[in-house]
């Protein structure tokens, strides 16, 4: 019996990669699209993805906005993870204003469209499909500007003219996920397609990046938060990365995304909220404290300096209901912090840092 296919996007970032690992360790062959068809043979290279290179198949799509990109990919797919989205940090800022764009052709356009696209194609008459995992953000979530807000509700839709005006690339990232999601909403309340959708909406996503070749590149994703903290790089400095609590492991969201795919009872819009809890999310202070326990030659070497001054900042996100929802409890920074500083020693001894 041939194993059920599901098609992944953004499988080289931080969740991508690891819910592509999770989806092949749970039963699915993966056609992974790419924009780069160099990334390939990383992909391929990858120690977990080596029980797994027979399951994995490539689909090269240059421009995930482009009318009909996914029209042959999705061909045979039963199920879909839409991870791929614009990030801050790959935006090029100054570069960006030099050539007279804004954030709409930066962010938005890429974000909203290229969701979109992939709902068309997996509405289309003769589709497989039969559901789709979108990933979004705790940042669409309606608690972060409204107290009186239920866990899972979704912020209002910004105009475009309220979107434009956010002064950092930071913000207009979160508006570029609530736009993307209300995009996908609004196609699935509108046009009532035989799949049905499901909305991850992680916190602050830390642990290991297998594709990550040295400690820069961890530093330029959200895990890159637990290295800061691990090497005092923050100490006495305006920090790099908004330094909030509400962690999430990534195999945690990368397994709410492939469970939720078999999940019979998942209603459609519904919205899983993945962030820590009382003992899974923690001060960044604890979590220095931690490390320091985790690592004490390491730390006596001063290899490691844990930033045991850290300053936290608390969101109101709510994550148990998921929890009950999927059935198991995100792992706390024993797990999560413990993977990114030993991946960090690995690189970092490899770099001669």
């Amino acid at each position: 019996m041939s194993k059920p296919l599901v098609l992944i996007t953004g499988a080289t970032g931080l969740i991508g990669f690891k819910t592509l690992v999770v989806a092949l360790r749970s039963g699915y062959s993966a056609r992974i699209v790419l924009r780069n068809p160099s990334q390939e043979a990383k992909i391929r290279a990858a120690p977990s993805i080596q029980p797994f290179l027979s399951d994995i198949s490539f689909a090269i799509i240059p421009d995930l906005t482009l009318p009909n990109a996914f029209a042959t990919a999705i061909q045979g797919v039963h199920y879909v993870i839409h991870v791929a989205s614009p990030t801050p940090f790959h935006v090029d800022v100054p570069q960006m204003k030099q050539e007279g764009k804004t954030w709409k052709e930066t962010m938005y356009d890429p974000a909203v469209n290229g969701t979109l696209e992939v709902l068309r194609a997996a509405a289309r008459p003769g589709s497989t499909v039969k559901r789709i995992a979108l990933t979004a953000s705790g940042n669409v979530l309606a608690c972060l500007t409204n107290p009186a807000a239920a866990p899972t509700d979704i912020r209002p839709c910004p105009s475009m003219e309220e979107a434009l005006a956010v002064p950092i690339v930071g913000l207009a990232y979160k508006e570029s996920k609530i736009l993307a999601l209300h995009a996908a909403m609004r196609f699935v309340e509108e046009e009532n397609p035989p799949f049905g959708l499901f909305v991850v909406c992680p916190g602050y996503v830390q642990g290991r990046h297998e594709l990550c070749e040295s400690v820069e590149e961890v530093r330029r994703c959200t895990a890159g938060a637990t290295l800061d903290v691990a090497t005092g790089g923050e100490l006495g400095a305006p920090p790099r990365f908004p330094h909030v609590t509400t962690q999430v492991w990534v195999g945690d969201v990368a397994r709410a995304h492939v469970d939720g795919l078999a999940l019979r009872d998942v209603k459609q819009n519904e919205v899983f909220v993945l962030a820590g809890n009382g003992e899974h999310s923690r001060k960044w202070a604890e979590v220095a404290e931690m490390i320091k326990d985790m690592f004490p030659e390491e730390v006596r070497k001063g290899v490691l300096r844990p930033n045991t001054e850290q300053v936290s900042m608390d969101l109101p996100f709510e994550g148990r209901s998921t929890e009950e929802r999927l059935g198991f409890r995100f792992a706390g920074p024993e797990v999560w912090a413990r993977e990114a500083v030993e991946q960090y020693l690995e690189l970092s001894g490899r770099e001669g840092v």
